[in-house]
């Protein structure tokens, strides 16, 4: 009866510390916004979008309001606490997906924060995006 108990223990604590392979979410990025109060995460944007530097490279995942600009860029768009302040950020699909939200439609999406330049602008982008 030991020995039976023993294999038993013995399989549960190989079934529970084998994994299935399926990656965490949040392990997946290094700036995750969609776990932070709408305060924090309108005033983390605009600390990315102040400093940069200090974000380029990272994979951001947020969400909030699909938006579409005159333009044609789409954009992920966060409010503040009382709603009447905006941030966004511009993001990319991977080449060949072409299909955007509809404006206003609440997203999440996953993305590398990149800068570009047009003009005399710094403009900000989650390149390489997926919506989740």
């Amino acid at each position: 009866m030991k020995r039976f108990t023993l294999i038993l223990l013995t399989c549960c604590m190989v079934f529970t510390l084998s994994a299935c392979g399926k990656k965490n979410k949040v392990s997946d990025v290094d700036v995750d916004l969609t776990t932070m109060s709408s305060t924090m995460v309108y005033s983390y944007v605009y600390d990315m979008l102040s400093h940069p530097d200090s974000y380029k490279g990272q994979m951001v995942r947020m969400d909030g309001d699909s938006n579409t600009t005159h333009g044609g860029t789409h954009s992920c768009i966060v409010y503040d606490a009382l709603g009447c302040c905006t941030e966004g950020i511009e993001y990319l699909l991977p080449e060949g997906e072409d299909t955007y939200p509809d404006d206003g439609t609440k997203i999440t999406v996953v993305g590398r924060f990149a800068t570009y330049t047009k003009g005399e602008g710094t403009y900000f982008v989650l390149v390489d995006s997926v919506l989740e």
